[in-house]
């Protein structure tokens, strides 16, 4: 993934100097939001970066879900949504529902080996996803 631009950084650090009192309060905010501890706006991809601008400017938060749409048909995109439901990536309010957003969220990370929307992805593809889900749930378990 790529890297933060210089436009970006001093757009986040303009929008971020009227509404935290020091750095460590930003950056513990923005840590926060991505899900990932930053110790510098300069460690931000292209990708969080937009989606804080994004934030700041109109108070709404990217829609990742559409990057997990499944087919229900695939027996591979069942074993996707069987593993985030162990990993407990469920909505809230529906807890026999996989959150979608979360899952759309991890696809376009970092993590993700493959950063492309579930249903564009071939079966090889598909399976990368399957085994770093199970990796991460193997992780938990140590």
């Amino acid at each position: 993934m790529s890297t933060i631009t210089k436009p970006q950084i001093q757009q986040l650090q303009t929008i971020c100097s009227g509404k935290f009192r020091s750095r460590e309060e930003r950056l513990e905010a923005l840590s926060e939001m991505i899900g990932v501890e930053i110790n510098s706006i300069k460690e931000l991809n292209r990708l969080q970066a937009d989606e804080l601008i994004y934030f700041f400017n109109t108070g709404k938060t990217l829609d990742h879900s559409s990057w997990a749409m499944f087919d229900k048909h695939n027996s591979q995109h069942k074993t996707v949504l069987s593993l985030c439901h162990q990993l407990g990536w469920v909505q809230e309010a529906n807890p026999q529902f996989v959150d979608l957003q979360r899952l759309g969220g991890w696809l376009k990370s970092d993590r993700s080996p493959v950063k492309m929307p579930l249903k564009e992805m071939s079966r090889a593809e598909v399976s990368k996803i399957i085994y770093a889900l199970q990796n991460i749930i193997k992780s938990q378990y140590k």
